[in-house]
C-alpha cells in the first residue's frame, strides 16, 4: 500500500550557508534522532539537500562532503 511521505521544504539547491558556531553537530540522517559523526568547523558550506526531521525547525541540510547532515536552524544562508 502506497503512504505518502510528510511534505518536504520546498527549497532550491544548492545552496551555500555560514557555521558560526563552533559545537553544531554533524549527524548520521536528518535529525536528532540519528547519532553525531563529529562537530562541525566554523566556516562556509555546501547543502546539497533539505530534509524534515526532529529537532530542527529550519530543517536539515544534507553537505556536500557527503560526512552527514547540519541543522540549519544555526545556520545563516548566504
Amino acid at each position: 500500500m502506497y503512504e505518502p511521505k510528510a511534505a518536504e521544504p520546498a527549497v532550491k539547491v544548492p545552496f551555500l550557508v555560514k557555521v558560526s558556531i563552533s559545537d553544531l553537530n554533524i549527524r548520521r540522517g536528518p535529525g536528532t534522532d540519528y547519532g553525531r559523526v563529529q562537530f562541525c568547523p566554523v566556516g562556509v558550506y555546501t547543502i546539497m539537500e533539505v530534509k524534515a526531521g526532529q529537532g530542527s525547525k529550519a530543517g536539515w541540510g544534507r553537505l556536500k562532503s557527503g560526512i552527514g547532515w547540519i541543522s540549519l536552524d544555526y545556520t545563516a544562508r548566504i
